[in-house]
């Protein structure tokens, strides 16, 4: 498996990994804007030419980043995609001297918050209505 920049050409893989583990149907225009804001905090695990996972992250604050989306194919999870993913964006971080993560969660979504807490991160606050279908989620931030 090889963790790389977001391409253009991943777009359909990637909203389609959207759809089926987040739940969500975002514009093509929002993947782009990402895209541009950030190009190494969009990053894309590809498993033999095929992205089956990605995590795409935006800077909103001088010493802060924050992570939009982090998804793998649902048939793909538990195999250490995820880790890989998140291990390579903390070392983007640590390297342009980043010292706080951000990051919201479906309170729903154990599996995610064991996750993310596997990964120093700690719930911070409670977002009512957050996701689009209503349901709330959870803030949940690491700082080093």
């Amino acid at each position: 498996m090889l963790i790389r920049p977001f391409l253009p050409n991943d777009l359909p893989a990637v909203t389609s990994i959207v759809r089926e583990a987040l739940r969500e149907n975002y514009p093509s225009s929002i993947y782009f804007d990402i895209h541009r804001w950030w190009r190494d905090g969009f990053l894309v695990a590809d498993l033999d030419g095929n992205p089956v996972g990605f995590l795409a992250a935006v800077i909103p604050n001088d010493g802060q980043a924050r992570i939009l989306m982090l998804a793998v194919s649902t048939g793909l999870r538990g195999r250490g995609i995820g880790a890989t993913l998140m291990n390579a964006f903390l070392a983007n971080c640590e390297v342009r001297g980043l010292r706080r993560i951000e990051l919201e969660v479906r309170i729903s979504n154990l599996d995610a918050i064991r996750f993310y807490r596997r990964f120093g991160f700690e719930i911070v606050g409670t977002l009512p209505h957050f996701y689009t279908d209503g349901e709330d989620g959870y803030r949940m931030a690491r700082s080093w």
